[in-house]
């Protein structure tokens, strides 16, 4: 609240965002306008008294952060806001450099420090693990644009599944995208299949605001510290950056409230689903049985989708 306040009356979207965070992460009820506004010093010595580990400051630091890329333009106030609060909480500042390089317009810094810490890394990694040298040759011929036959012909099979199978379900959402599939032209990479596997599983669809609501499901069952996953989906859909080389940049289109619910949906998960199972191991299987197996509870809305 005290990010938020800095232009005055805090806005809409600043407070959707604190709301999302007590509703979904806190789970207290605490109304926003009786909180007072702190000084970086009075926060580090109220957070240290409750608990000393640096944790919880680099924790607020980064919510922070978002509170901060929510409210708008980036702010030179708010720059130093930041820097004043990682100084006090004797942290690192990585959060605040990110909140600088957008300020000053250092997109390339800013890509390469979001794209370190988002679901990409992970999925590269078991991508390889799972396939070794073919699946990192097959990845880049998809990134080269070069059609890979066997690759196709691999994921096209899925079309024939049964029927409720969580293999059947992947390749309809693929058709219902009209995305190509992994191996073609202009198909997806295949360390981003993970993650569509995630919508499929999760029950998300794929607009901006249902995409950061994945990324949100992902940061929960990944057991990380959710606002450095979310500071990805922040560049992403927020402020159109552009940080991942398969998902297109968008402008103002992030739904705070459904990110951080998405985060309360993958905490309930017992498996982390990007780097812990090959989803063709499950493929086979109906859709709801593998959603039982790994605790993944219904998530309460219908996904949604761009319009044809």
């Amino acid at each position: 609240m005290t990010v938020a306040r800095l232009k005055g009356k805090p806005s809409e979207r600043a407070l959707t965002g604190i709301r999302a965070i007590r509703d979904h992460l806190l789970k207290v009820e605490k109304e926003l306008d009786d909180l007072p506004s702190l000084q970086p010093e009075e926060m580090a010595k109220a957070i240290t008294n409750c608990d000393p580990d640096p944790e919880w400051r680099e924790r607020i630091l980064r919510g922070m952060t978002l509170v901060a890329m929510f409210d708008g333009e980036p702010s030179a106030s708010a720059l130093n806001l930041l820097e004043q609060t990682a100084k006090a909480f004797q942290v690192e500042a990585n959060p605040v450099n990110t909140y600088r390089n957008v300020m000053e317009g250092r997109m390339l810094a800013t890509r390469f420090d979001l794209m370190r810490r988002s679901f990409v890394r992970d999925a590269v990694a078991a991508t390889m693990k799972a396939g070794g040298l073919p699946m990192f040759a097959a990845t880049l011929k998809a990134l080269s644009g070069v059609r890979d036959e066997t690759v196709l012909k691999r994921f096209e099979s899925l079309k024939h599944y049964p029927d409720e199978s969580f293999g059947k379900a992947y390749s309809e959402f693929l058709d219902r995208n009209n995305f190509n599939y992994p191996g073609d032209t202009g198909g997806i990479p295949i360390p981003v299949f993970r993650h569509d596997c995630c919508h499929v599983l999760g029950g998300y669809g794929t607009t901006a605001a249902e995409e950061g609501a994945v990324i949100g499901f992902q940061a929960g069952f990944e057991g990380l510290d959710p606002f450095d996953v979310l500071m990805f989906a922040m560049a992403e859909f927020e402020l159109g950056i552009g940080v991942s080389p398969f998902i297109p940049g968008e402008f103002g289109k992030l739904d705070p409230e459904r990110m951080f619910a998405g985060i309360e949906h993958g905490s309930c998960v017992n498996t982390d689903l990007i780097r812990d199972i090959d989803p063709w191991d499950y493929f086979e299987e109906p859709l709801e049985t593998v959603r039982t197996k790994f605790n993944i509870v219904k998530r309460g809305r219908e996904p949604e989708y761009p319009a044809a």
